[in-house]
């Protein structure tokens, strides 16, 4: 078996209450709709849990996760099966009123990754974030769209970011998986259109799917620069590289 990944997100929903200039939402649909139920969650969440997996934990794809009618649930339940995870919120944050946040991080968020996007003037965070205690301020980052690291997302949109990146290694799918809402395994996130579906996690435990030949030669591809392999990969413009320590960053930046 190969070095397991680090990071997991899972797309419970597809949906999306904003349409950033720097998103594909703002002009296509998702492949994928609706909504992840709990019960199939609890399956990804189980064989998690039987891989041991101590890692990181989203529940974003290009959906915002607060929409989910069971989010508060399915945050409970991670944390009940996988209580090593470290689970990050990344959110718009439009809707995360007071009550909401405190119930999200009594349940075990860890914490929440907020972004201020264009055309929103005042987040609900920034009425109530006197009233949190030092504890709760700690978990949260907020940011603004300014801030973000924006590529085409795979050359889905040719108009962000700098020049497409050949023969660069990209490490992405080393260390991260996304799960889509209908339990596709994608080995990034910036493919919005799936086009390398690795497998189904509702079909194939996922531990066959990350050790499968077609997956390990991705990867091993990638490691060695060669994007125009894959559909997605030779039109992006991300730069991801990987430091000596093995702490991932990401840079616009063509590496020296």
């Amino acid at each position: 078996m190969e070095d397991l990944f680090k990071i997991v997100e899972i797309e419970i929903n597809s949906q999306c209450n904003l349409a950033c200039d720097y998103c594909p939402n703002r002009e296509f649909e998702r492949k994928e709709k609706g909504e992840m139920s709990l019960e199939n969650y609890g399956l990804i969440i189980d064989q998690l849990a039987e891989l041991r997996f101590e890692g990181r934990i989203s529940h974003e794809f290009y959906g915002e996760p607060t929409l989910h009618p069971q989010f508060p649930e399915i945050v409970s339940l991670t944390k009940k099966k996988l209580p090593k995870v470290k689970i990050e919120l990344y959110s718009n944050a439009t809707k995360l009123s007071l009550e909401k946040f405190q119930d999200l991080y009594e349940r075990g968020i860890d914490e929440f990754i907020i972004t201020k996007h264009i055309g929103v003037k005042k987040l609900p965070i920034e009425s109530f974030y006197d009233e949190l205690t030092e504890a709760q301020k700690k978990v949260i980052k907020i940011k603004s769209h300014e801030d973000l690291h924006k590529t085409n997302r795979g050359g889905t949109l040719r108009d962000i970011g700098g020049d497409v990146q050949h023969l660069l290694p990209c490490y992405i799918p080393e260390f991260l998986l996304t799960i889509t809402v209908n339990g596709n395994v994608l080995p990034c996130f910036e493919d919005f259109f799936q086009n390398h579906e690795m497998g189904n996690v509702f079909k194939t435990p996922l531990v066959e799917i990350w050790n499968h030949p077609e997956y390990k030669k991705l990867r091993r591809d990638l490691r060695h620069g060669l994007r125009h392999l894959y559909d997605t990969c030779k039109n992006c413009n991300r730069v991801q590289t990987k430091t000596p320590d093995h702490e991932y960053f990401t840079s616009t930046r063509k590496p020296d």
